[in-house]
């Protein structure tokens, strides 16, 4: 077996300190030299792009899902183990590294509509703080000068580029205005610029007569505003559509082949474990091809605000906001569809977290949830071994080094005190597929 030359090892040692150090290992796995290794960043809807967040504020260690939360969940989870005579190495595989490798990953270029085309505005919204825009709904909105100007200072370097109108309630606009923003998008197309056309609406706007009106534009994708399948919750989150209109606009964003998004909350008022497991089932029965999933954050000037204010809303915690996001990520994975998003986008104008008074903000939440999902994994092989006192070495393709580890090298840490570990490091490997990780049990 060849050497691993110039390996870079985290230690996580009995005292909780770390250390990091170059060091020449003879090899200690069995390596699937037949795969090789994948290299692609994570979705880019993703926050982190699978690197390493620069924030520095932590986060306290998530614990592995409750068994309410997974049960029925079938966890895509494949492990073999090699015995020795005095150490134990096992290969894991983490779910969901490769779910969305099948398709080109579009550059999204953003038309936001803050609040054009709502009936009302729902308890949690307010979009104009969100996007730094407060135009009003008779002002016009160039699509031409908003692709030009995204691309100048960010030009595509893969292909397809869509043009996406977010913030709104797209269809609930009249068709005269629908019209015209499709026209001018259209008109981006055939110049070359962008490739495509998505927007996001409410479900009950999605009819055979408003879908009629976008048929002769090229439109890649609708984005269904669904924030949850139990309709107490969207009652309570002021949303004035029920579960049964999603169901109704997927059956029709289907039949005019269109493909569906479904967009989903977690912590909107009144709900509790078992809410996101049913909303999650429900939409995974309906197989859109895509979701993202946010968690509910106070923003200043919306009706979820002043209840705050008074005490009548208490948002969760950013680990009650991982594992609620966690719970469904894993539902969605089970039936293989992708999760394009997962936490609120953190952009520098406006800066969300200059209006949000309360909530899981967090600028690599995606990251948070992934890597939870690894320590989970991890953690259930290793319960399986008497390994106090043990040594446990932790290897890993490049690319899901800061995943493994944790924010902070958290996962590390977690690891040394749940299982009294004399120490836990963690190693890269290129060889090692970018979903595989190796664990080493020595003495």
């Amino acid at each position: 077996m060849p050497s691993f030359e110039g390996i870079r090892t985290w230690t996580c040692s009995a005292s909780g300190s770390l250390s990091e150090s170059e060091s020449r290992q003879d090899g200690i796995f069995e390596v699937d030299t037949d795969s090789e290794p994948d290299t692609d960043s994570d979705n880019s809807d993703m926050l982190t792009g699978g690197r390493q967040s620069t924030n520095r504020s932590g986060i306290p260690a998530v614990p592995i899902i409750p068994e309410p939360y997974t049960r029925g969940i079938k966890c895509v989870v494949k492990c073999i183990m090699d015995t020795t005579d005095d150490k134990t190495a096992i290969r894991i595989r983490i779910p969901g590294r490769n779910l969305h490798r099948s398709s080109a990953k579009p550059l999204v270029i953003p038309i936001f509509i803050p609040h054009r085309g709502c009936p009302h505005r729902c308890r949690f919204c307010n979009q104009s703080a969100i996007t730094g825009k407060s135009r009003q709904v008779t002002e016009r909105i160039s699509v031409k000068e908003e692709v030009l100007r995204f691309l100048s200072h960010c030009a595509p370097d893969r292909s397809p580029v869509e043009i996406a109108f977010f913030g709104g309630n797209f269809l609930g606009l009249s068709p005269q205005v629908v019209e015209s923003y499709l026209q001018e998008a259209a008109t981006m197309i055939s110049s070359g610029a962008v490739d495509g056309i998505r927007f996001s609406t409410r479900p009950d706007t999605v009819t055979e007569e408003t879908l009629e009106w976008i048929r002769p534009f090229p439109v890649t994708t609708i984005e269904i505003g669904a924030q949850s399948m139990v309709d107490r919750i969207i009652r309570l989150a002021g949303r004035g559509h029920d579960a049964k209109d999603t169901r109704a606009a997927l059956g029709l964003v289907r039949k005019y082949n269109y493909r569906a998004c479904v967009q989903l909350m977690v912590g909107l008022p009144g709900e509790s474990e078992s809410d996101v497991r049913d909303t999650g089932t429900q939409v995974a029965d309906l197989e859109p091809d895509l979701v993202r999933i946010y968690p509910t954050v106070v923003l200043e000037g919306s009706a979820l605000a002043r209840s705050y204010e008074a005490g009548e809303y208490q948002p969760l915690s950013l680990s009650e906001a991982v594992i609620r996001t966690k719970v469904l990520y894993l539902l969605f994975l089970s039936s293989g569809i992708p999760v394009i998003r997962m936490g609120l986008p953190i952009s520098s104008e406006p800066d969300l977290r200059d209006v949000v008074l309360a909530g899981p903000v967090h600028p690599a939440f995606g990251h948070l949830v992934l890597s939870e999902i690894v320590l989970d994994q991890i953690c259930r092989e290793l319960a399986h071994h008497p390994i106090a006192g043990a040594r446990v070495i932790l290897t890993a393709h490049p690319s899901n080094l800061s995943r493994l580890q944790g924010q902070n090298r958290g996962n590390l840490s977690s690891l040394r005190q749940k299982f009294r570990l004399k120490s836990v490091e963690a190693m890269v490997d290129v060889r090692l597929a970018a979903d595989e990780i190796h664990i080493r049990i020595a003495e």
